[in-house]
């Protein structure tokens, strides 16, 4: 009789542990799982870290294109500054030279009325092609036109924001 109760409790601690053993089995398998779980997350964290990496090169290589194109542009914009000190010293230059001709006093009122005529003429007109100038008579009445030069270096002047060659002396056309 007590080797049967041996028996019987044996074979219930035998039960025991196989239960325990199964028990230990489906533990280390959701273990496996939930390894398996992490693994992919990290996996997917590689890429999209390895994307980020990626697209951060693309943002620093568009903006060493964007610096570059700043700094040429900085350059241009010297150059353009530069010439354009260039050109109001030789607008300058060239009234100075065109002050030192005689002009007559009515072909002086002459150009400023000329002058006037054309900063004052409609879009329409001005904006039309010039037709081809033809050869012409000169009439003993034609008045004197003013100098096309000097009506140059004013708008020049002007538009440079430089004060024309104040115009005393005269010139006379042939």
């Amino acid at each position: 009789k007590e080797i049967k109760t041996l028996i019987t409790a044996s074979g219930e601690q035998v039960k025991h542990g196989v239960s325990l053993v199964d028990e230990t089995g489906e533990a280390l398998s959701a273990i496996v799982a939930e390894v398996q779980q992490i693994n992919t997350n990290v996996h997917a964290i590689v890429e999209a870290a390895r994307e980020q990496s990626t697209g951060l090169h693309e943002i620093n290589s568009a903006v060493n294109i964007m610096d570059q194109g700043t700094q040429k542009n900085a350059a241009m914009v010297e150059e353009t500054n530069a010439a354009s000190h260039t050109l109001v010293s030789e607008v300058q230059a060239l009234s100075a030279r065109l002050a030192q001709f005689n002009l007559g006093a009515a072909s002086h009122a002459s150009a400023t009325t000329h002058s006037a005529r054309t900063h004052s003429a409609p879009a329409s007109i001005a904006a039309r092609p010039a037709s081809p100038a033809r050869p012409s008579a000169v009439s003993e009445a034609a008045r004197p036109v003013p100098s096309p030069a000097r009506t140059l270096a004013g708008k020049i002047a002007s538009a440079m924001g430089a004060k024309p060659a104040p115009s005393g002396s005269e010139w006379e056309e042939f």
